[in-house]
């Protein structure tokens, strides 16, 4: 069996070009860099690429990269398909390696290795096309029947009525953990402090106290806010499961210092590329490890994450929802629970994929899914959704 065909295809917000680093307001406390911002700009450009990989046996495996990556088509097309035609598609590793050194002028992290990780999940695609198999019966098989979800939607956007409102709506609907997205840091002083204690108080305080309750920063905070912050929401006693991402991930100095002293665990790693970043978070001393798949290198990388992770007693908990994350909790002891975005209208950023790609799965009324049996990942291409949304990458 030989690679035949390798397409690349990127979609976005064609309606909206604001960058997603938008410059910050002057800092009220703390410093002004880009990444204080991060959150509260318009949806990227560049949500998603697709990617098929065919055969000359007539098997297609479909894969797909993460936001923010215009570049990732151009890189699939102009270099790695010199090294991918004619290749057997079951050499899955080898094919990962050699991709990775052949790029290491140029690339390593970044925009190489997130095109890396949709050529990788079309291979496991196929792995599982030519196998008839699931793909989590390729890593081991189910080690739970279904997976537990947490709704990753809550901000504070409409303000404490609004978000608590939803918090409720979402714990009715089924889902035993959420997860709240801060919207205020340094350059909001002691004020944004308090409003956030505000707000995820009267949250915990509406879903009860068997919902596990997760946060996010999202980059906007650093050392000394953050430090400020975790005492703050520690004293509110509510029981948080986790504080993702209250640094940017490239301060692991902070991070160490923050997991050495927080009562809280830690959460880090949508934005890191590759297992070798992973063991730096592991040593600063993150438990929730949450690699993105189509970010991070692949499907063959995360297994290698799962496999340090394992090593050092962790959790992976990977960022997006989608199939392939959703194999990966099936199979993995070291996954506890799958994020979930739902659809949202106008399709921007992750709900592109419900447009692009048939298969993803809903939620039941207990907040989990059940990963179909379906060969492969169990996604089809809609074509007319990812014509809607094609966008070009030059």
């Amino acid at each position: 069996m030989k690679i035949t065909t390798i397409k690349a295809r990127t979609l976005g917000a064609t309606e909206n070009k604001r960058s997603i680093f938008s410059p910050p307001d002057e800092a009220m406390l703390g410093g002004t860099g880009a990444f204080r911002q991060g959150s509260q700009t318009q949806p990227e450009p560049a949500a998603l690429t697709v990617v098929e990989i065919g055969t000359d046996e007539g098997l297609v495996g479909v894969g797909t990269c993460g936001g923010f990556n215009l570049a990732a088509e151009s890189i699939i097309h102009k270099h790695f398909t010199q090294h991918l035609l004619g290749q057997d598609p079951r050499r899955v590793e080898w094919i990962w390696d050699k991709l990775y050194m052949e790029t290491q002028q140029y690339g390593l992290r970044g925009a190489v290795v997130m095109a890396m990780s949709g050529v990788d999940i079309a291979l496991w695609d196929l792995l599982g096309k030519i196998a008839e198999q699931p793909v989590y019966n390729l890593i081991g098989g189910k080690t739970k029947e279904r997976v537990p979800l947490y709704m990753s939607l809550l901000r504070n956007s409409d303000g404490v009525e609004g978000t608590v409102r939803r918090a409720i709506q979402d714990a009715e609907a089924g889902f035993k953990a959420m997860k709240y997205f801060f919207s205020y840091g340094p350059r909001h002083g002691l004020e944004g402090m308090r409003k956030e204690i505000e707000i995820i108080s009267e949250i915990r305080s509406a879903i009860g106290p068997d919902v596990q309750f997760m946060v996010d920063a999202h980059m906007l905070w650093e050392l000394p806010y953050a430090l400020r912050m975790i005492d703050k929401i520690a004293d509110a006693d509510l029981n948080i499961e986790w504080l993702e991402e209250p640094v940017p991930p490239d301060d692991m100095a902070a991070h160490e210092r923050i997991c050495a002293t927080s009562p809280i665990p830690i959460a880090a790693g949508e934005h890191a590329r590759t297992r070798f970043e992973y063991l730096d978070f592991i040593n600063a001393g993150v438990f929730y490890l949450q690699p993105d798949i189509n970010r991070v290198g692949g499907f063959t990388e995360v297994l290698r994450i799962c496999g340090l992770a394992a090593a050092h007693s962790r959790a992976v908990c990977p960022h997006q929802g989608w199939l392939h994350s959703y194999h990966l909790v099936t199979a993995k002891n070291v996954c506890p629970v799958g994020e979930y975005f739902p659809r949202r209208e106008p399709l921007t950023g992750n709900s592109l994929i419900w447009d692009a790609l048939n298969g993803e799965p809903e939620p039941d009324a207990n907040g989990t899914i059940e990963v179909s049996d379906s060969p492969g990942f169990g996604w089809t291409v809609n074509e007319a959704g990812v014509k809607k949304h094609l966008i070009s990458a030059d």
